[in-house]
């Protein structure tokens, strides 16, 4: 019974072990998180998933800015994606920002969404979201 048993263990743990296959992703993409703090290279793409509200007045409008005093982060695409069926009312619609390094360094920065259109608006001013990024060789 005891080899049995044993034999069924070593039969499970060898299922367990990595077979050291080759991953096809793309790993130079890196998620940011809200009030999170990473560590990324100089070649990774950042992204931060944002959405919007599908049927509202500013829903065509929504803009995004980030303010970096170091200039370490900069935005340069927004890619936007509706997944709902055209009948349906309301919903969400996803925005992804991309956002690469420009130098290494710490970013400390802060990701604004204008819903106004306007950006700069100072009723928008004061909502913001702080994400804090390490940018290494």
């Amino acid at each position: 019974m005891k080899l049995l048993i044993t034999m069924i263990y070593l039969l499970l743990l060898s299922t367990c072990v990595s077979r050291n296959e080759k991953y096809t992703g793309d790993d130079s993409r890196v998620v940011l998180y809200r009030d999170s703090s990473i560590t990324v290279k100089l070649t990774d793409t950042l992204i931060i998933y944002e959405s919007v509200c599908r049927g509202c007045q500013y829903e065509n409008s929504t803009t995004f800015e980030i303010e970096d005093s170091t200039s370490t982060i900069k935005l340069v695409d927004i890619i936007t994606r509706d997944n709902n069926p055209g009948n349906k009312d309301g919903g969400s619609i996803s925005k992804k920002l991309l956002l690469v390094p420009q130098k290494t360094g710490a970013a400390n920065f802060k990701l604004y969404k204008f819903n106004t259109g306007n950006p700069g608006d100072h009723r928008d001013s004061s909502f913001y979201v702080r994400y804090k990024v390490v940018v290494k060789n």
